[in-house]
């Protein structure tokens, strides 16, 4: 993986880190998991959003799939990490079959419209990619939603000096 993706994922957290509300107990900011999808959107953006999405992967857009896939790349090569990475759309949503070739395996999923079928869906997709960590998806989905991008990451590990 090129260091210019790592750095670029790195600057988005800063920046996330930097608006976190002060003292928040428990919360932990990684751009690793929604940077990959903001890189596969970017890739097919056109006008203002491509602009937009550019500004904050920290990257230029052409070239942003790819490092999408080497940064999930590498991901997936981290012993005891999992991630869950998804686009999920209402399924007469049309996209564009190229841009849609470049998921990631196992990112698409479908929206039927029904809120509770569609958040237990959700749910069940989280919970396999992560090992059962992550058991519900914090998303409020409706009758209208078109687009739902998801992310969740997660480790196990084991310290080589355990906390006392």
């Amino acid at each position: 993986m090129r260091n210019a993706t790592v750095r670029a994922v790195n600057r988005l957290t800063t920046r996330w880190a930097a608006q976190a509300p002060a003292g928040a107990p428990g919360t932990v900011l990684a751009a690793a998991g929604v940077w990959p999808l903001l890189a596969l959107l970017a890739d097919s953006a056109a006008g203002p959003a491509r602009a937009e999405l550019e500004e904050a992967l920290g990257i230029p857009a052409e070239g942003a799939a790819a490092a999408a896939g080497e940064l999930l790349a590498a991901l997936a090569g981290v012993r005891g990490l999992k991630a869950a990475t998804g686009l999920w759309t209402e399924a007469g949503l049309p996209l564009e079959e190229a841009w849609s070739a470049k998921l990631p395996a196992g990112a698409r999923g479908r929206l039927t419209g029904d809120p509770d079928a569609d958040a237990e869906a959700l749910d069940a997709w989280a919970s396999d990619r992560t090992g059962g960590l992550i058991e519900r998806m914090p998303v409020s989905l409706g009758k209208g939603s078109l687009l739902v991008l998801a992310s969740a990451l997660t480790l196990r590990l084991r310290w080589i000096q355990p906390f006392e």
